[in-house]
């Protein structure tokens, strides 16, 4: 698995909004709790393994109504073919891999990875490296750490590059081992800067890293001074993580609820058997103050899940503008079908030990629970968020010759804050 997959896996609301009070994502793991789920019938041979994974994906995933993978059809067309393997044989296995990974490939839901034995299907990750504009881990690698091809990745040199008093924190030995956060004022203006690598700020802020700590005191100082005259939030290349952050980050810049969208989740068993939408809405942190300044968000194609549901967020602010390139495209909240009638789940039940009740399974999906629609009645899953100020970023524009870098992205930004 890449290091990027790494965190994107580790993902609370008004109570109005009551199908997003969930976490975004659980960790990358093949143990799911399988509490009110239905299916994981036995499972003896791959005809039942295929028939328990049909149709637990038919009852439990959520996007059925935007999605144009006909489902049916699929039954129609694998169900003889994993009739005819054995599952015990390790060549058969590779072929149920392929299988399952051709049933899959079209899915809209960006969260979506799939955990046959021995596999590993990720259909969203597959597409972006299609993509011959996709640039892959440019901000991805923590600072102070050289990349593969050795390059010092941007985010350790921003502090010299951009930022005059600054502060840098790595979280070195916690539940969240090399998270970074940068916080610091742009040379020569008063525009304050926040960057970190995933979304875990309020759980580091609470009783994690000290010096990740440091670094969102030193921001909200800032941002409480009065001084500040514009505000950059850069969520390129993170993952995602801790839905809690909206409300510890985004909250720490309004005075009054904000609605930004709606979620809705499963009814029932039927694939379009769904509750009403509900509002999504970001609540104030206890004192917190409007932020009234200029605002850009720096997003790309490696922001995902919580780093767009936060770019969605802020977006609705007045002064809120968005640079850099179109988002991963994974909106749906994600938790385990004990909370919804939807979500992620184990499937082909293929032993139970008897002294212990536990269960051992063929293999496991991971997949949102509850589907988001922006407030503007867009959804945007396996799409993406576009900015409103598109700037490509590539390796040859960041590491320029002679070892020097550049970011057109981040300037573009503060050149809309002058």
């Amino acid at each position: 698995m890449k290091n990027y997959f790494n965190h994107i896996y580790k993902y609370r609301f008004s109570i109005a909004a009551l199908f997003f009070i969930i976490l975004f994502a659980s960790s990358c793991h093949k143990e799911i709790s399988t509490t009110n789920q239905t299916g994981s019938a036995a499972a003896g041979n791959f005809s039942q393994v295929f028939e328990d994974f049909w149709t637990n994906m038919n009852n439990n995933y959520v996007f059925w109504s935007i999605d144009t993978t006909n489902w049916d059809n699929m039954h129609t067309v694998y169900a003889p073919l994993f009739a005819k393997l054995n599952l015990y044989d390790s060549a058969d296995n590779e072929k149920a891999v392929g299988y399952f990974k051709n049933m899959v490939d079209g899915l809209s839901d960006s969260h979506y990875t799939l955990f046959p034995d021995g596999g590993y299907i990720q259909p969203a990750h597959d597409r972006k490296l299609k993509n011959v504009s996709f640039i892959e881990n440019v901000f991805g690698t923590a600072p102070f750490s050289p990349s593969i091809d050795g390059h010092f990745y941007y985010t350790n040199a921003l502090d010299s590059l951009y930022l005059g008093d600054k502060i840098v924190g790595v979280d070195t030995t916690g539940d969240n081992k090399d998270m970074y956060a940068v916080a610091g004022m742009i040379t020569g203006t008063n525009d304050l800067y926040l960057s970190f690598s995933k979304f875990a700020l309020a759980a580091e802020y609470q009783g994690g890293s000290a010096k990740i700590k440091a670094v969102l005191d030193y921001f909200f100082n800032k941002l409480n001074s009065g001084t500040v005259t514009g505000l950059v939030i850069d969520v390129r290349g993170n993952g995602g993580g801790d839905i809690q952050d909206l409300n510890f980050l985004v909250g720490s810049l309004i005075s009054s609820p904000l609605q930004f969208g709606y979620t809705r989740s499963k009814s029932g068993t039927g694939r379009l058997d769904y509750t009403p939408w509900a509002p999504a809405i970001v609540t104030p942190r206890a004192g917190a103050t409007a932020f009234t300044k200029p605002i850009v968000v720096l997003a790309d194609g490696e922001s995902v899940s919580m780093a767009e549901i936060t770019t969605m967020a802020l977006k609705q602010l007045p002064n809120t503008k968005v640079v850099g390139d179109t988002t991963w495209g994974a909106n749906g909240p994600l938790t385990d079908n004990s909370v919804f009638n939807a979500g992620s789940f184990n499937f082909g039940k293929v032993f139970t030990n008897i002294e212990t009740g536990n269960a051992t399974y063929y293999g496991n999906a991971y997949t949102s629970s509850t589907m988001f629609k922006y407030i503007d009645d867009k959804i945007y899953e396996g799409k993406g968020f576009p900015p409103d100020y598109e700037v490509k970023q590539t390796l040859n524009t960041v590491f320029l010759r002679n070892n020097n870098i550049d970011d057109p992205q981040l300037d573009k930004a503060l050149s809309l804050l002058q």
